[in-house]
């Protein structure tokens, strides 16, 4: 169960999907007003994730958010909602951040999910109105070096939670 602001992270893959099922079970199918289930989109996902999530959405009856970064946009506001239909789905995204940055990310300088999934998701809470909220993420138990580098950068903007990984759930 989640009280308060909350962003719950859906990437699209079967880990998330769970962990976003079993949170709308804990909360008698429907999610509060201020939890928001959220896809950042990159426009370089796989097709079949796309519809993955669409069909989620509907089956469970939930309201899934699906947001792209938006260059065009002022700085903390550079995202836009989309829908399945109007999903980016030729990496233009990720384009417009290579663009921006003039060289591609890296080993040492991995700017794509910092900008494209964990920046787009803090602007879309604040235009929520929210100033401090719970990341809600997907993260197993068989991911320990991942949940700690996670919970070591949270930054004072919000708390994060990984239910899957605290319930010990393992691939």
């Amino acid at each position: 169960l989640f009280d308060g602001p909350t962003i719950i992270n859906v990437s699209g893959g079967r880990t998330s999907a769970f962990m976003l099922h079993n949170i709308l079970r804990a909360h008698g199918g429907t999610l509060p007003d201020d939890v928001h289930a959220v896809f950042c989109n990159t426009g370089k996902e796989r097709p079949e994730t796309l519809t993955f999530l669409a069909e989620l959405s509907a089956r469970w009856s939930v309201r899934l958010h699906w947001i792209e970064r938006d260059l065009r946009k002022p700085a903390g506001a550079r995202f836009r909602e989309v829908t399945y239909e109007t999903a980016s789905r030729n990496g233009e995204p990720f384009d417009e951040l290579i663009v921006e940055r003039r060289f591609l990310p890296n080993g040492i300088m991995r700017f794509c999910t910092q900008d494209l999934k964990i920046r787009t998701a803090r602007d879309f809470m604040r235009s929520q109105g929210y100033e401090h909220w719970t990341s809600v993420m997907g993260l197993r138990f068989d991911e320990p070096a991942r949940v700690s580098r996670v919970r070591d950068r949270e930054p004072d903007e919000w708390d994060v939670a990984c239910p899957l990984y605290d319930a010990r759930v393992a691939k």
